[in-house]
């Protein structure tokens, strides 16, 4: 059985993937600065800048095969606290490649972005040109570069528009405030609130910004295919993460408003950092890992999501939106 470490385990991606590799039968163990929101799992908590804390973990947790490294700052809304993103990305990521030459871990499965490409209309292979807009896609791929400096075996997973739940394990996203589109759509709908679109005029087809969303479970599966490859032979690569289809904002809302009629919206301005479209081709995900996003209909997209949001209002727990 090997045994993974996940960085960021307390976050929507990181609490769906303990949950998902935890049913394939590994051994998991989380790390995060905030406290878990899942109950009986192997999880410590503490911060990853404290290089003291992280080299006493891997002293006393024997035998961890591979390192998945998802902590960091992500939140676009964020933009402007450019120290941010340089000590949550960049210095997490040096003290996490430290402590792993120390004790001897070669393998690693980080989480990098879409954000990390110039702005193009086309579909996005690994191979475009990288130009990051944004310091968060900046910092996401001055990670990269630390990662292939070294020698490490590693995939580094370029993720497109990661959204739904994890509904059979009752996991799903919970930002506070929530900034992501998908889940703020379903809010309004289910709240009967208006919506907020930023931006009418892009250059794209409506006017309104495309993305490639990918389903969490396809994500997770990902991961799991990738953990399976590291584990008999040894891989250096850089692959896209998304369904190689883009929808735009509008599209989003006129399939919401086939479930329910309930969604009113209206457009404000644009948003900094924001690119018109990005849609990833997922062709060497395909050839390298044999993965294929089986799961990211936009329907079943919405539909889990909604689920998710049901099983929050039962328990009471609110979801607060930033727009």
């Amino acid at each position: 059985m090997k045994k993974i470490l996940i960085t960021g385990s307390s976050g929507y991606i990181g609490s769906c993937l303990y949950k998902y590799l935890k049913r394939k039968k590994f051994e998991v163990i989380g790390i995060d600065k905030k406290k878990s929101k899942i109950k009986n799992i192997k999880f410590k908590q503490f911060d990853l800048l404290n290089s003291n804390e992280l080299y006493k973990f891997f002293n006393n947790e024997k035998n961890i095969d591979i390192i998945v490294h998802l902590a960091g700052e992500s939140t676009i809304d964020n933009i402007h606290k450019k120290n941010n993103y340089v000590t949550n990305n960049i210095n997490v990521t040096k003290n996490i490649l430290n402590v792993a030459k120390k004790f001897n871990i070669n393998k690693i499965i980080f989480s990098s972005t879409a954000a990390v490409y110039q702005s193009t209309n086309k579909k996005i292979s690994e191979n475009n040109f990288v130009k990051p807009n944004n310091i968060y896609g900046k910092t996401k791929l001055d990670c990269e570069k630390l990662i292939k400096k070294q020698n490490f075996n590693y995939f580094i997973f370029r993720f497109f528009n990661v959204c739904s739940s994890y509904i059979e394990e009752k996991v799903g996203e919970m930002h506070t405030p929530e900034t992501h589109l998908i889940p703020i759509v379903v809010n309004k709908m289910l709240n009967h609130k208006k919506l907020k679109i930023y931006g009418s005029k892009y250059n794209t087809k409506d006017g309104t910004c495309i993305r490639d969303y990918i389903h969490i479970k396809d994500l997770c599966n990902a991961h799991y295919l990738a953990i399976k490859k590291l584990s008999i032979k040894n891989f250096r690569e850089t692959i896209n993460l998304g369904t190689g289809k883009g929808f735009s904002n509008l599209e989003i809302i006129k399939a919401a408003k086939k479930i329910s009629n309930e969604l009113n919206f209206e457009f404000v301005s644009n948003r900094y950092g924001d690119s018109p479209k990005l849609v990833c081709s997922n062709y060497r995900a395909k050839k390298i890992i044999s993965w294929s996003p089986i799961n990211s209909d936009l329907k079943k997209i919405l539909y889990n999501e909604i689920q998710w949001q049901n099983f929050l209002k039962l328990k009471k727990i609110k979801i607060t939106t930033k727009y």
